[in-house]
């Protein structure tokens, strides 16, 4: 076999690199240069290696991801791979993920600040840069919290004294439907409902809605979540109600966790769930 000199060795690296994506060759020499390893990569690696020994499980905060995840705020990729190099971690992000941070990623607060008050917003950032990790902004809600429609929430409620029972339907029990369920304890309902969805576009269930708070008085409240609210303003407008149909209905808008850099970037989760609260009796959940 032919050995190869410098200028082929050369040529062989420059032919491997062109053909390995930009992207993962620096995730490549970022982990393959980092002085330790991160807990994800600690655990996996152990694991490939088919020890046997057990570990204690960790449910400590992992620093890591948390200094890598700024750094995709503050930085983008290439800043968030680089950081994961340095401490030895996995690439923990999805795609999707990845995705949906850099479209919710806003500025911190001081910065929308005036250029005159730029002094006293530079000293409230170098403050919030010196916080420990783990905290979260905002630290209070930027708006009060809206009067209850009513006084039941205050009132002695014995019947929460009740022992709890749990009943499971499963999707393939074709006569408990979880959405004809659903309709059927919001029509049963005498009180207050509480409804928490993630979108919110069911005409029908709107219709049970509005019939409860209008002719039944029953207090109706809905949490919806706040980057799909716009789906449910749609379908209010598709149909034409107006707005004195709303008077026992409270409709508010909810984010997920919020995560803040401690630059003061930040991006807010999102309500992924839907359940149901009848009465204070009945609790239901499910997909539909």
């Amino acid at each position: 076999m032919q050995a190869l000199d410098e200028k082929d060795w050369a040529a062989c690296a420059v032919h491997t690199h062109a053909g390995y994506p930009a992207e993962r060759l620096l995730r490549h020499r970022t982990m393959s240069h980092s002085r330790h390893m991160g807990k994800i990569r600690k655990r996996l690696e152990d694991i490939k290696n088919q020890s046997l020994k057990l570990a204690k499980a960790d449910f400590s905060h992992n620093e890591s991801i948390r200094l890598a995840t700024d750094a995709f705020l503050d930085g983008g990729t290439d800043s968030y791979l680089e950081t994961l190099g340095k401490e030895g971690e996995v690439d923990f992000l999805s795609s999707v993920e990845a995705q949906y941070i850099r479209e919710h990623a806003k500025e911190s607060y001081y910065a929308s600040e005036p250029a005159a008050d730029g002094a006293a917003g530079t000293k409230q950032q170098s403050e919030a840069a010196s916080l420990p990790s783990g905290t979260y902004f905002p630290t209070a809600s930027e708006s009060s919290e809206p009067p209850l429609l009513h006084t039941w929430s205050a009132a002695e409620k014995p019947y929460l004294k009740e022992k709890s029972t749990a009943t499971v339907y499963f999707q393939t029990e074709k006569n408990s439907n979880i959405r004809d369920i659903i309709r059927r304890y919001i029509n049963k309902t005498t009180q207050v409902l509480a409804i928490v969805m993630d979108v919110f576009t069911d005409t029908e269930i709107f219709c049970d809605l509005l019939e409860a708070a209008n002719k039944r008085m029953v207090f109706v409240y809905l949490l919806l979540d706040h980057g799909n609210i716009k789906l449910f303003s749609e379908m209010c407008d598709k149909l034409q109600v107006a707005e004195e149909l709303f008077k026992n209905i409270s409709v508010r808008s909810v984010t997920g966790e919020v995560y803040c850099a401690k630059s003061g970037r930040k991006f807010a989760g999102q309500i992924q769930e839907k359940f149901l609260i009848s009465d204070w009796r009945y609790v239901l959940s499910g997909s539909y």
